[in-house]
């Protein structure tokens, strides 16, 4: 039976990254709809990627990043909080009607810490994880993707502890 992770960075524009711990997994970024498409149109395209991929590609366990409340984000739209909370609820049920029940969330201070050590502040975490990555040999196209990768790093390290020494610099690939 397969252990593969699949782990998704939940946005307009979804980074994912799959595969088995202690393999060498496959990431990218899809762009789930265009920039002003209505919630149907984003949970709709979010429905019908992920359903085609889990057909191609049978993970035993989806993660996604966990969102944040809106409730605590002092600028956020009513169409953003039903983005951050309606997003999670597709790939939920979308894994469920294809057949994968092990359905988690990680959060991304917890990923993270567990990578890089420290949780800074936005911009300097995004930077500070990019460059990480590409210490390990991963060369993610963007943030969303490097976001992914982690994150995938993160719950392969939970499902399996020997996959965690993945996340050092000492355990590098070398050219």
């Amino acid at each position: 039976m397969s252990r593969a992770i699949l782990f998704l960075d939940l946005a307009r524009t979804t980074g994912w990254c799959e595969g088995e711990p202690n393999g060498t997994p496959i990431s990218g970024t899809m762009r789930i709809a265009p920039d002003g498409s209505d919630s149907p149109a984003v949970f709709g395209g979010m429905l019908k990627w992920l359903a085609t991929r889990l057909q191609a590609f049978r993970p035993r366990t989806i993660v996604y990043e966990a969102p944040f409340d809106p409730r605590h984000m002092s600028k956020t739209t009513f169409n953003t909080a039903r983005m951050l909370l309606g997003l999670p609820a597709v790939v939920e049920a979308t894994a469920y009607s294809c057949g994968v029940y092990d359905i988690r969330e990680a959060h991304v201070n917890d990923i993270r810490r567990f990578l890089i050590g420290r949780t800074p502040k936005r911009q300097e975490a995004k930077a500070a994880v990019i460059e990480h990555l590409r210490g390990l040999g991963f060369d993610p196209a963007d943030d969303n993707e490097s976001d992914a990768i982690a994150g995938w790093l993160f719950a392969c390290s939970i499902a399996d502890g020997r996959a965690g020494v993945r996340s050092t610099g000492l355990f590098a690939k070398t050219e």
